[in-house]
């Protein structure tokens, strides 16, 4: 096996991730066909990548597709003992599509998906005015989505460079 050259990631596993990036269904057969390595070799890097958290195969949803047409950032300040709670309520929603901890203007920035404008409207008047621990928010209706993305180079030697 390849040394691993950045601590985490040899350059095996960066070629295997490209493939994935690029289609997260790809059989291992493909892979190791591509690569010139056996597919039990390709099946056992992907399986420790999943293992050690490297790794992620998700199907991602497109909200407009399925009736989600009302997509909102929401910026959240809470009261500071309240914060795992407050998590653990927000995770409950299925509204909600995204939550990140923050150090700023907002303790929680959340993405949230809803039917319409209504609905995002009884979100923020009553689910989210009824979780304890909740003190302010603002919310910015997204207009147009420009640039999504999911995946990202794994940098070599730690070279930060690489990451998108």
């Amino acid at each position: 096996m390849e040394e691993k050259d950045d601590g985490f990631l040899d350059q095996i596993d960066r070629q295997i991730l490209q493939f994935l990036r690029q289609d997260g269904r790809m059989p291992y057969t493909n892979i190791a066909e591509a690569l010139n390595l056996a597919e039990s070799t390709v099946r056992k890097r992907v399986n420790r990548l999943l293992e050690e958290g490297i790794l992620k195969i998700v199907g991602v949803i497109n909200p407009l597709r399925v009736g989600r047409f009302a997509l909102a950032i929401v910026g959240i300040n809470i009261t500071g003992a309240n914060l795992s709670q407050v998590l653990a309520e927000l995770n409950k929603l299925p509204e909600v599509r995204y939550i990140a901890v923050c150090a700023g203007t907002y303790d929680l920035i959340l993405e949230v998906a809803v039917p319409d404008t209504e609905s995002l409207f009884v979100f923020l008047t009553e689910t989210l005015r009824s979780i304890p621990g909740v003190t302010g928010s603002d919310t910015s209706l997204v207009m147009k989505v420009c640039k999504e993305r999911y995946e990202w180079e794994a940098a070599a030697n730690n070279d930060q460079s690489a990451v998108e």
